[in-house]
């Protein structure tokens, strides 16, 4: 219950985003260490380049339309519990990932984590909707995309040294990581609620930033909030918009195509950097694994400055930091596919933090659009259909990049040309997709029209 005199970790939100990119960093290792170690996988089952490609397709192809039911169960039940689901599922995943034997496993496994594991990404990004003003989400949706960032810089380091200490043993990695998924399910269990009202970690006058847009629009009143009831505060601020008009709302379907873009760079680049460390600078297991981090380390800083460029210099606008995003990738990424062994170290910790910089900046921007355009009772909805067309896109990226990795027949040595070219036009469909945008600021996305329900109140979008 909300209690207006309580002791309260004021700016708890900000709390609240350490410990969900936390959880989701613990998540998303298990993609990490499978695409550092895949070079000792592949040898041990036997996957061709095309078959690692197909699996992490095939995973991504599940979790997907995984993320469209997440997001209508979400505004359903609410976050926490389908986190807790989250969870405690990928800790089973990974311990068997230590015990497969065969490709078919191994494409199974893939499968299977998809459909489970696409259950993490909507709980989180809705809660901190939920919790931050308008004018300080892009930076909060940018420091959880350090959960996807700066995870495959430190899990990298973490993957090849538990490797080396374990005995050369991949499948003991996967063994004594499955049980670190106790830390976030605890924190969860403990600190996480649906709704700040509901939280007693949380002082009235934070609820009250967290509820401004409702405020404004006249849904609810400050009364409400300092009354100390809860329902009252629930049932007044709820917002419906028919999913039709979802889809006819201006700018929405571009903004499926910059999130598809983002995800095919994303996902060639999370399969293949470390192979291509491997095959064509021969690293050796360690030293892969640093240099595979700088990149990581790049984009975790173009995120956080896309954020708050966004939130605190354009006044909410996300399109410029989307131009940007995908214009500034595509020389240091052009530059990377004429790299050979050898090169300076200068130039590729250049070019793999310049790529890495520019690329990730799509993050807090993207993912904060969904909110500027609809209330957060949709919010679920909207990003699950977003999340689930980009990921379906984005599933094509490993395979086409496995496909154009070449090796020549004489010399043994390999040529990623083609596959960091095809990163390039990634980026060009982003520039294309952001031109169709539309900004809140400059255009009224939905209408805030109220229109009293007995349990709800209903916004209409606009005319497509």
């Amino acid at each position: 219950m909300l209690q207006t005199g309580k002791a309260t970790i004021y700016k708890y939100r900000y709390l609240l985003i350490i410990i969900l990119t936390f959880a989701y960093s613990i998540q998303y290792l298990d993609r990490v260490k499978t695409n550092v170690l895949m070079p000792y996988i592949s040898k041990d089952i036997g996957l061709t380049s095309v078959a690692i490609g197909l699996g992490t397709a095939i995973m991504m192809l599940c979790y997907g339309p995984a993320q469209l039911v997440t997001g209508w169960i979400c505004d359903r039940i609410g976050s926490k519990k389908i986190m807790l689901f989250s969870i405690i599922s990928w800790s089973a995943l990974t311990y068997w990932m230590g015990e497969i034997q065969t490709v078919g496993e191994y494409y199974f496994r893939m499968g299977l984590f998809g459909i489970l594991i696409g259950t993490e990404f909507i709980p989180s990004a809705r809660l901190l909707i939920r919790y931050f003003p308008r004018l300080q989400r892009a930076s909060a949706q940018s420091v959880l995309s350090w959960a996807w960032i700066i995870t495959p810089a430190w899990g990298t380091i973490l993957a090849t040294s538990m490797y080396v200490s374990l005995s050369n043993s991949w499948r003991s990695v996967f063994h004594v990581l499955a049980f670190v998924g106790i830390l976030p399910l605890l924190l969860i269990l403990v600190f996480v609620r649906d709704k700040p009202e509901k939280n007693r970690f949380v002082g009235t006058e934070e609820i009250i930033e967290s509820y401004q847009e409702e405020l404004d629009q006249g849904l609810i009143t400050e009364e409400d909030i300092h009354s100390d009831n809860v329902k009252l505060i629930g049932d007044k601020s709820k917002q419906h918009v028919p999913f039709s008009r979802v889809l006819r709302t201006r700018g929405f379907i571009p903004l499926t195509f910059v999130y598809s873009a983002a995800q095919l760079a994303y996902w060639g680049v999370m399969t293949w950097s470390a192979i291509y460390l491997v095959q064509v600078h021969h690293f050796s297991v360690m030293k892969m694994g640093v240099w595979a981090s700088v990149y990581f380390v790049g984009g975790a800083l173009g995120a956080l400055a896309s954020g708050w460029v966004s939130d605190h210099v354009l006044g909410g606008r996300r399109k410029p930091m989307l131009f940007l995003c995908f214009s500034g990738m595509i020389p240091f990424v052009i530059i990377l596919a004429t790299l050979n062994r050898g090169v300076s170290p200068s130039v590729l910790l250049l070019t793999l933090t310049g790529a890495g910089f520019f690329s990730n900046m799509v993050w807090g921007p993207a993912v904060s659009l969904p909110a500027d355009m609809f209330p957060i009772d949709v919010y679920g909805k909207a990003m699950g259909f977003v999340n689930c067309f980009a990921y379906m896109i984005g599933a094509s990226s490993p395979y086409i990049m496995g496909w154009l990795v070449k090796m020549d027949p004489v010399t043994k040595q390999y040529s990623y040309f083609w596959a960091w070219m095809w990163v390039a036009c990634t980026a060009v469909i982003g520039i294309v997709a952001t031109s169709r945008l539309v900004d809140r600021k400059r255009a009224a996305v939905v209408e805030r029209h109220v229109i009293p329900h007995p349990e709800r109140q209903t916004i209409p979008g606009p005319a497509s």
